[in-house]
């Protein structure tokens, strides 16, 4: 449960920069900075924040013709929110004009790189949209990065609070499915997420109780031996169904030995809980 102050902070942001803030979960939201809208930070609060510190689980840039160098953005507001937080004191609106500052300076100093990117851009653009000899009447072609919608990844996942523990992170992510190829599709969609695709490990299993009693459930080790089994067997035990779980390790260069397999089936319990897909929630 949020504390007062992450509650008051909020609101105050909220009332600031209305489009600014997008909850994603309980405590991890999407931060647009108001002034580089381009720029979406992705942020997890401890349930006792602000004594405790934030954590950035992502940074992503969209217009990567503008901001192309997205894991040293990334690495710098990381920094910046080391430097910038004390305990006990919210950080977030502090941290958005402190991003704000270090974006403007990071396109001065690439604004030749940026111009260049943006004229081989345009080059291209003029290229494809170039009418080609003898063609007849044909539809414009699509111009790519159009105002077309964005698909939202993590759309109808429940997401746990991340378990961090010597540098490596872990977070899971629980969704309702009814056959196996729909599992498959949100697994495949869901990796499309910059992120997730970089984590040493995406481990994941699901359960489905399909037409006439037919039952289905698998995983997947993604390299890590028995977790996904031990997933398993945790949805067994909790009675869930028509669910599928995903559980994202970031490593963070420190062997975790046995706990690994307790941070994986600690998140894989909360987003099932969180999700309300632990059939004793339902009772």
């Amino acid at each position: 449960m949020p504390s007062q102050e992450q509650v008051e902070e909020i609101d105050a942001i909220k009332a600031i920069y209305p489009e600014s803030l997008k909850e994603l979960g309980p405590s991890i939201f999407n931060i647009t900075i108001p002034e580089h809208q381009d720029v979406v930070v992705q942020m997890s609060f401890p349930e006792k924040y602000p004594e405790e510190g934030p954590n950035i689980l992502q940074v992503n840039t969209l217009n990567t013709r503008k901001y192309f160098d997205n894991d040293y953005i990334e690495k710098n507001i990381v920094e910046l929110l080391q430097q910038t937080f004390r305990p006990g004191e919210v950080v977030v609106f502090e941290l958005i004009g402190e991003i704000n500052a270090f974006l403007e300076k990071y396109l001065e100093e690439h604004k030749s790189q940026i111009e260049e990117l943006t004229k081989k851009a345009e080059q291209q653009q003029q290229e494809k949209n170039a009418p080609k000899q003898k063609s007849v009447q044909s539809p414009p072609a699509a111009i790519p990065n159009s105002n077309q919608p964005t698909i939202d990844v993590f759309e109808g996942w429940t997401i746990s609070d991340p378990i961090v523990d010597r540098g490596s992170t872990f977070i899971a992510y629980a969704r309702e499915v009814h056959s196996v190829e729909e599992a498959k599709h949100y697994l495949a969609l869901l990796l499309t997420d910059r992120k997730i695709a970089k984590a040493a490990h995406n481990m994941n299993t699901w359960r489905i109780k399909g037409e006439n009693g037919v039952t289905y459930q698998d995983c997947d080790d993604d390299g890590e031996t028995a977790a996904g089994s031990r997933m398993l067997h945790l949805l067994t035990i909790m009675d869930a169904w028509n669910v599928m779980v995903v559980v994202s390790r970031w490593f963070g260069g420190t062997h975790l030995g046995p706990d690994r397999f307790k941070h994986i089936n600690s998140a894989t319990r909360d987003a099932i809980v969180k999700g309300g897909f632990d059939i004793k929630t339902k009772k």
